[in-house]
């Protein structure tokens, strides 16, 4: 928008400064060279065929002939005479050095690139001291300095016309009627595109009329149809008031609006997958207000819908379920938004994941996630029944393994990579092991050493090793304990793989009969 104003008031600016060089030619004339005091630029110049002479010393200006516009040190921002001096002559003069050291020791010459600008710039260079004299077109008797005005603002006319000649978006000029009285070759282009003759000094007015406030601009999406009504182009309007003209400009967004309707199919597409999902969703956006959430949240938090259709923060709608009971309650009040920070916080990292137990018995796990943009998910999953299911596989579990602690025979169990899985209290009372006190796994050549070493060095431990390495049935194998006892080995492949190994009830030698 800055750019578009910046436009047309540089459009203004060359139009007034061409006709009010043209109009000054006459009064100009008439005016005495007024006399240079103290290295201030005359207000008025004097119009005579004599040229502009500029004296530099190194890049400080000490004396001038007759400005009348061409330096003026109010407007030079900051920069060095040179500077401004060069901002001046190298639109006319496209060779003029930004820098006094690049002229050679000598005189320079310097000709504008138009064959119909008869004007000219000398440059002379001795040393430090750089004299610039500056000629116009002395046949029509105006002084170099408003000759040179003029061709800098003819220059700036022909940037201008070229810009708007090529510039892909079209632009075309109204009046207070909306009646269209300039447009360019974008313009007229697209014109023809719609259907529209080519030829004709009235131009057709493609768009509904855009009126800006006074001295304001206003801004629009419109749809144009090419012929026919298949294809639809979108434009961005932009109405500048120029006075008594509405300079208008339209940018193409057909890409703006396709990414747009894409996205919204995407998001349609994405609610109604959500819509089927059994697990409740809560998007926040960067800004923490809710953005978006499916049927299933409603349900497991009971929260009523016009509360979630009214966005609310994030702090809301956790005080919101503190309500509800649909979450734990917490122990201390004044802490709660310090938590909800904490939780923000955690589910923006990807972290955050709890498991709340309700006092209506039901078990939620809520899991934090974050966004693209800042934004953040919450799900909430009824875990009620795989917390029952689990509840009540541990307990058959304890069951069973107090069922075989209360056995005699000494029992073991090996998972399929050979490592102790499960062993009871008779087991570790034979063997004096606890293996879920260690640190490393148990596997069978761990046990079958320290059976080893609670036995009788004459026991064939081999055929155990070998039947539960391999897998295969053992029968019987007696196994002398070194407190003088016996017990019966016995080997049987389980199913995935395990295999159970187990040690008969022991039985004490008889007494050695006497003759």
């Amino acid at each position: 928008m800055a750019a578009n104003l910046d436009f047309l008031v540089l459009v203004a600016s060359v139009a007034l400064g061409c006709a009010a060089g043209m109009t000054s030619l006459v009064w100009l004339s008439r005016l005495a060279k007024a006399p240079l005091r103290d290295n201030t630029v005359p207000a008025v110049a004097a119009a005579s065929a004599d040229p502009v002479v500029f004296v530099f010393q190194g890049r400080e200006l000490c004396d001038l002939s007759d400005a009348s516009g061409l330096f003026d040190r109010s407007t030079s921002s900051g920069e060095d005479d040179w500077a401004v001096v060069a901002q001046s002559m190298s639109l006319r003069f496209p060779d003029f050095p930004d820098d006094p050291d690049a002229l050679e020791q000598r005189e320079t010459t310097l000709s504008p690139p138009d064959p119909l600008d008869r004007g000219f710039l000398v440059a002379t260079r001795d040393g430090e001291n750089v004299r610039l004299v500056l000629h116009g077109d002395t046949t029509q008797g105006i002084s170099g300095s408003v000759h040179h005005q003029l061709q800098n603002a003819l220059i700036e006319l022909r940037y201008m016309r070229n810009s708007l000649a090529h510039t892909p978006n079209p632009i075309w000029i109204s009046d207070k009627d909306s009646r269209i009285q300039w447009a360019n070759r974008a313009y007229v282009s697209l014109a023809r595109n719609m259907g529209y003759p080519a030829s004709g000094r009235a131009l057709p007015a493609l768009f509904e009329p855009l009126a800006p406030e006074k001295k304001a601009s206003a801004t629009r999406r419109d749809c144009l149809p090419e012929p026919g009504g298949d294809v639809q182009h979108w434009y961005s309007l932009c109405a500048v008031d120029a006075g008594p003209r509405i300079v208008t400009y339209a940018l193409n967004i057909d890409t703006v609006v396709n990414a747009e309707i894409a996205q919204r199919n995407f998001v349609q597409t994405l609610t109604k997958t959500f819509a089927h999902l059994a697990i409740g969703l809560a998007i926040f956006n960067r800004d923490r207000q809710l953005a978006l959430f499916n049927p299933a949240l409603v349900d497991l938090t009971e929260l009523p819908v016009d509360f979630l259709s009214a966005r609310p923060t994030i702090l809301c709608f956790f005080d919101m379920l503190r309500e509800k009971q649909m979450m734990p309650e917490p122990k201390n009040y004044s802490s709660w938004r310090e938590r909800i920070g904490t939780l923000v916080a955690a589910a923006s990292d990807g972290t955050f994941q709890e498991t709340w137990s309700l006092a209506s018995g039901q078990t939620y796990r809520v899991t934090g996630r974050p966004h693209p943009d800042g934004a953040v998910a919450f799900m909430f999953e009824d875990i009620s029944h795989e917390v029952s299911l689990t509840r009540s596989f541990r307990s058959e579990l304890a069951l069973g393994n107090a069922v075989l602690d209360q056995m005699d025979a000494a029992m073991a169990v090996f998972s399929a990579d050979g490592v102790l899985a499960f062993s009871n209290a008779e087991f570790r009372a034979t063997w004096r092991v606890d293996p879920d006190s260690a640190f490393a796994d148990t596997t069978i050549g761990d046990a079958i050493a320290i059976w080893r070493r609670e036995s009788s060095p004459d026991t064939s431990w081999a055929q155990v090793e070998e039947a539960l390495v391999s897998g295969t049935a053992l029968d019987d194998l007696a196994i002398e304990m070194r407190d003088g006892t016996t017990r019966k080995c016995r080997v049987r492949p389980l199913i995935n793989g395990a295999r159970l190994v187990m040690f008969g009830c022991h039985a004490h030698q008889p007494e050695p009969s006497v003759a």
